[in-house]
């Protein structure tokens, strides 16, 4: 049973380095509590989710080990990051593009955060502040400001209206 428990506490350690090197230092921590369980993937042996209760947070995307996080995560990670979150905030027509299954275009972009890199997860936004979808950046934020037209971002979850 100790040894259980020390693999869970080294496995949450390695989750959070991951966050932190993904989002900031001290993220890890902020993002996934002590309480936080991480499942091990039967196949290859290595981390695979992390949990909060019967909650999922994140997947561990593999091949390249980032994070890639739930709906639920991502609200987390507003809430211990606040404006320094990697966000892009939508136009309306931008939030009923999202809502409707489409990926928003870079007319559909209100703000963006500084630093986003191609591939990093991204929170999407309404500009009253509403979370409704988390998506990987196709580009980088100086490019996302600069383009007149193009999809930006590529959705992987709406969350329901």
């Amino acid at each position: 049973m100790e040894g259980s428990k020390l693999l869970g506490r080294l496995l949450l350690r390695i989750v959070r380095d991951i966050a932190d090197y993904q989002f900031g230092k001290g993220t890890g921590e902020k993002l996934f509590p002590d309480e936080c369980i991480v499942e091990v993937s039967k196949r290859t042996g290595r981390p695979r989710y992390i949990k909060l209760g019967e909650e999922i947070l994140a997947t561990i995307r593999y091949p390249d080990n980032m994070i890639a996080l739930s709906l639920h995560g991502a609200e987390r990670l507003r809430e211990a990051l606040g404006d320094k979150a990697p966000r892009i905030v939508l136009r309306e027509s931008g939030v009923e593009r999202v809502l409707r299954g489409m990926n928003p275009l870079a007319a559909d972009i209100q703000y963006c955060s500084d630093g986003i890199r191609p591939g990093e997860e991204v929170l999407v936004e309404s500009s009253d502040g509403r979370l409704i979808a988390i998506g990987k950046a196709i580009t980088s934020s100086r490019i996302i400001r600069e383009l007149k037209t193009g999809a930006v971002i590529k959705i992987r979850k709406v969350k329901k209206r």
